[in-house]
């Protein structure tokens, strides 16, 4: 993912028409992306017990966090500039900029995983990959609400029936961000401390939102920074898009008066091989919800959660046009739940 800009150059330099290449992170990802998940297919495999401590502990995988983290950071930087060079018209900066907010948007998955990890290291490397595209206070939220209200009407990333991409993403994105603030703000009262310190880690991250827009600002001007702002939007954007299809329509339901807990059940699975590599096995949302601190590279395809049609990049597409997306994604949603209303997250339920 993080080679699709200098790609894009590359066909620039090699005089490939600019209309092409302006389009190419969408086709890349709605087209090319769909199409091979649907020529691999799915892959129920998981890994044996035999090797999952050994490949709990390999290095190898954190390290390659942190490189693709690197990667995107040049690659934003690399975008700034192509469209600073004027190579591009308004249309094409526009569209160029939406496809790239779905290729960079795996920055979020590397700030998932690693906001989730033990090790302090990880965490602040997470506020940087966060920080990036100016979603600092993505952890926060996600660790302290969403996992706590998944699947209910209490989380604001927890998409209901009927509800359309929108109107969730309406909903979505100002429910997290104040989410998060009322988190922080809390723990850091614990601490004694006000809003504002030093140790508040979305001021953190946000402080590397705004290194990054400086440093777009001097190198290349304001019509660069705007670009990176639109990128930014779209990262925003697409991981509504992620958290719409991970729990759409899905709920715990309240048994003697209190939760049922949070189930293979209540998470929609992906299991096509392709886009699982792409995103980081998020695709196998029931094992991380079930095991929250467990490493991508051991999520387990596990029984009894929902199977969605496509990986996300095929539902995406679908997603975007809401009658579509309902004709094909509820049929199995009845399914899921044996027909049993209850089990559907409507907004309405106590």
């Amino acid at each position: 993912m993080p080679m699709v800009v200098p790609l894009c150059l590359a066909a620039l330099t090699l005089g490939a028409p600019s209309w092409a290449v302006a389009v190419t992170p969408l086709f890349l990802l709605f087209g090319l992306c769909t199409a091979l998940d649907h020529v691999f297919g799915r892959d129920h495999r998981n890994v044996s017990l035999e090797i999952v401590m050994g490949l709990e502990d390999d290095p190898y995988y954190r390290r390659l966090l942190f490189l693709v983290t690197g990667l995107f950071g040049l690659s934003l930087l690399l975008a700034c500039w192509i469209v600073s060079s004027g190579v591009f018209g308004p249309l094409q900066s526009v569209l160029f900029g939406l496809g790239l907010g779905l290729i960079h948007a795996p920055l979020v998955l590397i700030g998932h995983e690693l906001g989730h990890a033990r090790s302090l290291r990880d965490r602040r490397m997470a506020r940087v990959a966060l920080g990036l595209i100016g979603y600092g206070h993505f952890s926060i939220e996600h660790n302290s609400g969403h996992h706590v209200h998944v699947a209910t009407p209490r989380d604001p990333a927890s998409a209901r029936y009927g509800e359309s991409l929108y109107r969730f993403a309406m909903r979505e994105i100002p429910g997290v961000l104040m989410g998060a603030l009322r988190a922080e703000r809390a723990r850091l009262a614990r601490r004694g401390l006000v809003f504002w310190h030093l140790q508040n880690t979305i001021l953190q991250s946000w402080l590397v939102t705004g290194l990054m827009a400086l440093a777009i600002l001097a190198a290349f001007g304001p019509a660069a920074l705007a670009f990176y702002a639109l990128i930014c939007a779209s990262v925003w954007f697409t991981i509504s898009m992620a958290n719409y299809t991970a729990h759409y329509g899905l709920a715990r339901r309240m048994i003697d008066g209190r939760r049922e807990p949070c189930r293979p059940e209540h998470s929609w699975n992906s299991s096509f091989f392709f886009s699982n590599l792409l995103f980081f096995n998020l695709q196998r949302h029931s094992d991380h919800h079930t095991n929250a601190q467990k490493p991508f590279q051991t999520l387990s395809d596990v029984d009894g959660a929902p199977e969605l049609p496509s990986g996300y990049p095929g539902v995406f597409a679908l997603m975007l046009v809401p009658p579509l997306w309902y004709a094909v994604i509820h049929p199995i949603l009845m399914q899921a739940i044996d027909g049993d209303e209850t089990r559907l997250n409507t907004g309405r339920q106590a």
